[in-house]
């Protein structure tokens, strides 16, 4: 095989981001009493991924973006002033305690372990958070490093991450292959530092930056069938 080292994204490409968002935010907003509706989670929606844009630039910090992401919000849809730190703390707390897989993600992770591949988790996240929800999944087992934005102190596509993930593996650039479901984190970021990169868009997104990484799937089992020949 060509590639020694798979590294993975961890949301939306093993865990399901938008299933853990959704109940995370149902928890906390029932736990205060907020009412809340489908125009709301979509609008929360929108809005914290505005944010995470926005740190991926570098333009807020992800203590800036913890700080503000509550507080803007609550007070946007119901007027109410809030300790944005503390929300952010005990939506968390439900965040981290909620792990549903990404169909086929669990299967894949075995089959490239069992193969000899060396498996590793790069995130823009928490690094405790991230790695209690792997270890929920049932997946932690299967990785040899997780490495998060937090340790890294860079996120996704900022070349320094991938600086601080290559200082810590044992696996060169060369011999590594990036598989994530984020355009402008995932791709963007390891297409710029010179990573073989397989974009996973099983939400069937528009490629509105134009890069061309190695390989567009929508399923695990495509990406095996194309690790299998390569």
């Amino acid at each position: 095989m060509i590639y020694k080292q798979i590294i993975f994204d961890i949301d939306d490409t093993i865990i399901d981001f938008d299933n853990t968002e959704y109940v995370a935010l149902n928890s906390l907003f029932k736990f205060h009493g907020w009412n809340i509706t489908p125009e709301i989670r979509k609008n929360y929606h929108a809005y914290n991924q505005g944010l995470w844009r926005l740190h991926e630039q570098g333009k807020l910090t992800y203590e800036e973006l913890s700080e503000i992401c509550f507080r803007d919000f609550i007070k946007r849809e119901y007027d109410i002033d809030v300790n944005g730190k503390q929300i952010m703390a005990e939506y968390r707390h439900y965040f981290g305690n909620t792990h549903k897989l990404i169909p086929g993600a669990k299967e894949a992770l075995q089959y490239f372990k069992n193969q000899g591949y060396y498996l590793a988790a790069l995130s823009n996240g928490e690094t405790f958070m991230q790695k209690k929800r792997l270890k929920l999944a049932n997946v932690a087992q299967y990785f040899d490093l997780i490495i998060t934005s937090q340790e890294a102190q860079a996120s996704k596509p900022n070349p320094a991450i991938f600086d601080y993930f290559f200082s810590r593996s044992k696996v060169s650039v060369n011999q590594s292959l990036l598989f994530g479901d984020g355009l402008s984190s995932d791709i963007l970021g390891a297409t710029n530092y010179g990573l073989d990169c397989v974009w996973f868009n099983h939400c069937h997104r528009k490629n509105l930056l134009r890069l061309t990484p190695l390989l567009e799937v929508d399923t695990y089992s495509d990406f095996i069938k194309y690790c299998k020949n390569h």
